[in-house]
């Protein structure tokens, strides 16, 4: 295998998609590639060289899981199943795919879900479906000049250019993150002045600057916002 391997990561959820790609951005290993629809899935495996499908159980349009569709199109191309769903309640076609499982809703979905596409695009590596992986961090500067790393996981992303309002990008990405319900967490601004943190983050004429990274801590998570737009978790 080159030294990068190309994966295409089909889901009908364009958050996901968002989070994936943020968090492959860290790995020089991977080429990353996205899909919204099966249509375009299909057409981005004919025109490129992929090297292993992630998908979601959606279904292609003529009533069949994509994943199994795919893996008629294309029987050598291997696929990582990136579900919510239990393992038992996948169609049996899928099951029977041959396709690795990771399922979303996990702590590490994001760091399971590259050890697996690692591992079956490299070979050299327990196979997945086997052996559980030990958990590869996405990892970001600490920002503190010692150039040690931390793992970060991507919760959410902070577009001006589309008219997001940071705080309520911040307090939806944890909200999604936690579960709870954001009327149940303290004001932000006890934690960071958002309106400050925007302005901060972009200079007057409208560039970003990709080198800052503001830490605060609020509803008991540490968290990151940084110059490029990522809001950003610190994993346990």
């Amino acid at each position: 295998m080159s030294s990068q391997c190309t994966v295409l990561h089909v889901d009908d959820d364009p958050a996901v998609l968002d989070l994936s790609r943020d968090w492959a951005d860290v790995r020089d290993e991977i080429n990353w590639l996205t899909a919204s629809d099966p249509g375009t899935g299909l057409e981005a495996l004919s025109t490129h060289d992929v090297d292993c499908l992630v998908s979601d159980t959606f279904r292609a349009t003529d009533g069949d899981p994509f994943v199994t569709h795919a893996k008629t199109t294309f029987p050598d191309l291997p696929v990582v199943l990136f579900t919510s769903m239990d393992r038992d309640a996948l169609d049996p076609t899928v099951r029977d795919s041959g396709a690795e499982y990771v399922k979303k809703a996990s702590d590490d979905a994001f760091d399971s879900l590259f050890e697996h596409v690692l591992a079956v695009t490299d070979g050299t590596g327990p196979s997945p479906s086997t052996t559980d992986p030990s958990p590869r961090a996405a990892t970001r500067a600490a920002g503190d000049g010692s150039g040690s790393t931390e793992q970060w996981v991507p919760i959410g992303r902070y577009r001006p250019a589309e008219g997001d309002n940071l705080a309520t990008t911040i307090v939806s990405a944890i909200e999604a993150y936690t579960g709870r319900d954001a009327d149940e967490f303290p004001p932000l601004y006890d934690a960071v002045d958002a309106e400050a943190l925007a302005a901060l983050l972009h200079r007057e004429n409208g560039k970003r600057r990709d080198h800052v990274q503001v830490r605060f801590v609020y509803v008991d998570q540490e968290l990151a916002v940084t110059g490029d737009g990522l809001v950003l978790v610190r994993s346990e």
